[in-house]
């Protein structure tokens, strides 16, 4: 479950890991948490703020570091394992997962897969197949879920199951939905055996506009995000308390980003579509009474 973080004031030498710290306890309160979490209890606003820090710095190191991005990613894990052991960790943003890891919780695991999906995106730039890329998904995107639910205190192993269906169809999305910029950081995360199948050459990926071909096959992955989200409704009927309109907001938001695709008929190139409260709200409905789509 991605959350974009907002414009930051903070200032700092992009070389220094401090400096990617100090930014995403900024941005914790951040304006781009679904609405949902804007009404939940202040201790477990407080609890997903910590988490948010957490996965802001470990993102923005691998993808803005000025320097060893792979070195001060393995610290990190480093700093995990002198906490999951009862040590004291280096960094802030790991103390901050003290809260709920220290009482047994959330346990350790997600926070170890966030880094190693950011050390994957060191060495890693293609991915060959579908299952190829959900496997990434696994360790970039469901941790999310599994931390709320592990809050929550709702971690069975069905919700744990469409959770990750959910998480790993809004990653899908935000690839589809920053097609031009993942290029431009020299990365593709659409498949290359689905490129190849909708007869999709890279060089498109650097156009000004979504060639037919092109929009065929994110319309193709659209769907197959889709079907993920779906999972979503059981699981939001299941969900008790707090937990469940939190990620009603999620599943939520994640529809309305796929109206907007359609909407701009998938010519991301051009830009990545935007998404409004009315939208969102809308989507949120569709949740409640059990859509499927």
């Amino acid at each position: 479950m991605t959350i974009e973080p907002a414009a930051s004031r903070v200032t700092g030498d992009a070389g220094d890991p401090a400096y990617f710290a100090a930014r995403a306890a900024e941005q914790a309160d951040a304006e781009n948490f679904p609405v949902a979490m804007r009404v939940l209890p202040k201790a477990v606003r407080d609890d997903i703020a910590a988490f948010y820090v957490f996965a802001r710095y470990v993102d923005d190191l691998g993808d803005e570091l000025a320097g060893d991005r792979t070195a001060a990613l393995t610290e990190v894990d480093a700093d995990l394992g002198r906490l999951s052991s009862g040590g004291t960790p280096k960094l802030d943003p790991v103390r901050g997962l003290a809260r709920f890891v220290a009482d047994g919780r959330v346990p350790i695991e997600p926070f170890h897969d966030l880094v190693a999906a950011n050390l994957m995106d060191q060495v890693k730039a293609r991915y060959a197949t579908f299952a190829e890329l959900v496997s990434y998904c696994r360790l970039s995107a469901n941790p999310a879920g599994r931390v709320v639910l592990h809050l929550a205190g709702q971690a069975t192993a069905q919700n744990v199951a469409d959770s990750d269906a959910v998480c790993t169809g809004l990653q899908i999305i935000e690839h589809i939905q920053d097609v031009a910029e993942d290029r431009g950081n020299g990365r593709i995360y659409l498949p290359s055996e689905d490129l190849l199948a909708f007869g999709v050459r890279e060089e498109e990926l650097d156009l000004e506009h979504s060639a037919e071909d092109l929009k065929a096959l994110l319309r193709w992955e659209a769907g197959r995000a889709a079907v993920m989200l779906a999972k979503g409704v059981p699981l939001t009927r299941r969900l008790r308390g707090w937990a469940r309109p939190a990620v009603i907001g999620y599943v939520a938001g994640g529809r309305a980003a796929l109206s907007a695709l359609r909407k701009i008929d998938y010519d991301v190139l051009a830009g990545a579509p935007s998404t409004d409260k009315k939208g969102v709200l809308r989507a949120a409905l569709g949740v409640v009474v059990g859509k499927k789509r």
